[in-house]
């Protein structure tokens, strides 16, 4: 499992780990702040870790994606700045 942890945050670069308001599924707010927390992972690390399976991740990321909070680049993901 890939995972980068952030080292030296400031302020202005600190993301929040607060989920955006129009967020409304349990599995999507659980994802969004999990990636908030280790800023790039893979699919199958959110999986692992959050202990979802991938048919239930993969709409949720796919669902963050659209609406512009997730990026994806083929297994890894991160939150969009």
């Amino acid at each position: 499992m890939t995972q980068m942890q952030p080292g030296r945050t400031d302020a202005a670069t600190e993301l929040s780990t607060e989920p955006p308001a129009d967020v409304d599924s349990t599995a999507g707010k659980l994802v969004y702040v999990y990636l908030s927390s280790v800023v790039e992972t893979t699919v199958g690390g959110i999986a692992e870790a959050l202990d979802l399976k991938l048919i239930e991740l993969l709409p949720t990321l796919r669902s963050l994606q659209s609406a512009g909070y997730v990026e994806r680049t083929g297994d890894q993901c991160r939150i969009a700045r």
